[in-house]
């Protein structure tokens, strides 16, 4: 299969100019993943890391994709971060599709998101030629790509309707977790400099650094969260027993933590709703719909780690959370048969049985 570069220009022209009908007409041709990574998502992948990188050299700019070294350096772990970023994506969307009744077929997953993905990977590549202000373009561009995964994913693999919303926000949070483990394991993740300047203080709050706002701000202040939980301990008793003010502690925490979750699931709902209704009259989203895509980004990262975000802003302590919670497992399945800290545990289980078996699984 050869490099056709008109074929590429056709179809970053027609993914900016007119999307809906680029993406029927090269859906309908079902072509196979080897197929778009040569047309269209190798050359673009390839340009937008090494012209980005090479500008924001140019320019004292920050490399879209955090890494820093010499310049050989900086273009080989950016594309592998970008690949690997790029795969995650496509592996997640087409896996979920299949989870909430869609079809999964990886070739046009593969070919939506590098589709979707034109105006992020246009934009990430000029933004450093732009100072002080660059990071806007990048942002805009990030915005619509967005918009477009949102729009294209029940055209590739058939979500209905109803699901689509939350095939949307599932995967993005997946995709989230998923891009932190895989930067993590790298060590070279953009994020770990923004956790390095601020810590998340005791008292629920961030401190020695202001965080961007929306989807970048949930990301830098969920990293914190995490890292702050992540760095609790807590000596459990010898005996092994529970007292009664940490179950008491356990339902109230949860409790909190399912009000968030069912807020949001209805706040998508109604979401659904709506452009369902849009879709039917023949109307494209707004720009307020965009506003507020972008704003549920950043409201289901919170909502994905609900009950750390309850435990951490209460000043609480998670490492014992967990031990709470895995105590009061280990109790419930075994009905206090085992040891006495087993029995001591089944006894506050049952004591509070029906406020804890809403809140247990």
């Amino acid at each position: 299969m050869t490099f056709d570069f008109a074929k590429t220009v056709s179809l970053l022209k027609g993914g900016l100019m007119d999307h809906e009908a680029t993406w029927k007409s090269y859906l309908e041709k079902n072509p196979g993943w080897q197929q778009t990574a040569t047309e269209l998502t190798g050359p673009l992948l390839l340009v937008s890391v090494v012209l980005g990188t090479i500008f924001s050299r140019m320019m004292g700019g920050f490399p879209y994709y955090g890494y820093y070294g010499n310049l050989f350096t900086a273009l080989l772990g950016g594309l592998v971060m970008a690949i690997l970023g790029f795969i995650i994506a496509v592996f997640v969307f087409n896996f979920m599709a299949g989870v909430f009744k869609g079809n999964s077929n990886f070739p046009r997953a593969f070919a939506a998101v590098s589709l979707a993905a034109i105006p992020a990977w246009i934009a990430s590549a000029l933004a450093p030629l732009i100072p002080w202000i660059g990071f806007l373009l990048a942002f805009a561009g990030g915005i619509i790509s967005l918009v477009f995964l949102y729009r294209i994913m029940p055209m590739a693999l058939g979500v209905p309707d109803e699901k689509r919303t939350v095939h949307f926000f599932v995967s993005l949070l997946l995709i989230f977790v998923l891009n932190i483990v895989v930067g993590s394991f790298m060590g070279v993740s953009a994020m770990n400099d923004s956790l390095r300047r601020g810590t998340f203080s005791s008292d629920g709050t961030a401190s020695r650094s202001a965080t961007p706002s929306g989807v970048f701000s949930q990301i830098e202040r969920q990293g914190q969260l995490m890292e702050a939980a992540g760095a609790d301990v807590y000596d459990a008793p010898s005996d092994g027993e529970l007292t009664e003010a940490q179950v008491k502690e356990y339902v109230k925490v949860v409790k909190k933590s399912q009000v968030m979750q069912q807020e949001f699931i209805k706040k998508m709902e109604k979401y659904d709703e709506e452009m369902k209704a849009k879709k039917e009259a023949g109307k494209n989203p707004s720009i307020a719909d965009l506003s507020r895509i972008y704003a549920g980004v950043g409201t289901a990262m919170t909502v994905n780690n609900a009950e750390m975000e309850v435990v951490k802003t209460g000043n609480g302590n998670w490492a014992e959370h967990l031990w709470v919670k895995e105590q009061l497992r280990v109790a419930h399945i075994h009905q206090g048969d085992g040891s006495d800290a087993v029995a001591h545990n089944y006894k506050l289980y049952l004591e509070y049985a029906d406020e804890l078996e809403t809140v247990m699984y």
